[in-house]
């Protein structure tokens, strides 16, 4: 099957650049304006779940330069959210688009309305290289990636012959113009052409509800989800649909930073909400200690540990 875009390979490496709330982008994040962020927190709008299709190739005339992240022998490929192009089409959507509102302000992330789905966090770079150095079987397995953005995990667990990635982003625009065009970059002639790939935005909560509804049976080997801890807010509804959604001996990766500063979140206290509601074992199964401190965190339900 061909896949026809028009796309220019960047070469150069990208910067790493920490916001004010601890959170670091591969693609030099801009500093989130307090000012709207607070102005945002009391806001309770759930955005929709909806699911979103894939177009069997990219437009001819969309030329946002492409990023390749190298493991081993694998090159994932993906938009570069810093390229001028991406910037143009950014521009283009309607005014009132919640990522409009982020661009205009100049916000990495406004919580309930933009979750900064357009950056390459560091912390989903982390869950990538796990997930190969600790050689996570993932051919034939069925992968949820949760606030996925570019989609990277996921597009790795494609790659390595999982029978199926489901991607979920908060952002519709996340979805349709970082995750859709990245995930389809990295389809070749010669890769599995029966692979179930499906992708949802929406808040968890109503995800969780549309997956259910449409399938009471929907499980997962596997779910990854990475720099989506940051806020003690969102700890309890990330929880319920981990439980809700995991199957009985699967496992979940949680990559994020032990503290995110002035947000609250953190590996620490996520933890300890797992352990409080003692249905899952919860463990640190790798540290990265360059920069700010990260960890892998791997979950699983307790009668399977």
């Amino acid at each position: 099957m061909a896949f026809q875009f028009n796309f220019d390979i960047g070469q150069e490496q990208n910067d790493v650049g920490e916001d004010s709330t601890g959170l670091t982008s591969i693609s030099g994040a801009n500093k989130c304006d307090k000012a709207v962020v607070d102005s945002r927190k009391a806001c309770d709008i759930l955005r929709p779940a909806k699911e979103l299709y894939a177009p069997q190739s990219l437009p001819e005339t969309q030329s946002c330069a492409v990023e390749a992240l190298r493991v081993s022998d694998l090159e994932l490929l993906f938009l570069n959210p810093e390229d001028v192009e991406f910037d143009r089409l950014l521009e283009s959507l309607e005014n009132d688009s919640d990522v409009s509102t982020a661009t205009e302000s100049h916000s990495d992330l406004i919580p309930n309305v933009y979750e900064g789905g357009l950056k390459v966090w560091e912390c989903s770079i982390d869950l990538v290289h796990y997930l190969h150095e600790a050689e996570v079987p993932l051919e034939n397995k069925h992968v949820l990636e949760l606030g996925c953005g570019a989609g990277l995990p996921g597009i790795y667990a494609s790659k390595k012959g999982a029978a199926g990635v489901h991607f979920q982003d908060y952002n519709e625009e996340v979805i349709e113009h970082m995750t859709i065009p990245s995930v389809v970059l990295n389809r070749s002639q010669d890769g599995p052409t029966n692979q179930d790939l499906r992708f949802f935005a929406g808040d968890w909560s109503l995800v969780q509800q549309k997956l259910i509804s449409s399938n009471p049976d929907t499980k997962y080997d596997i779910i990854l989800t990475s720099e989506t801890i940051y806020s003690v807010d969102s700890h309890d509804k990330l929880y319920q649909i981990l439980r809700a959604l995991l199957r009985p001996n699967g496992v979940i990766y949680i990559a994020a930073k032990t503290h995110y500063f002035g947000v609250g979140g953190g590996t620490r206290i996520f933890e300890d909400l797992v352990r409080q509601r003692k249905e899952f074992n919860i463990e640190v199964c790798k540290t990265f200690t360059e920069g700010v401190k990260r960890e892998i965190l791997k979950m699983a339900f307790l009668e399977a540990s």
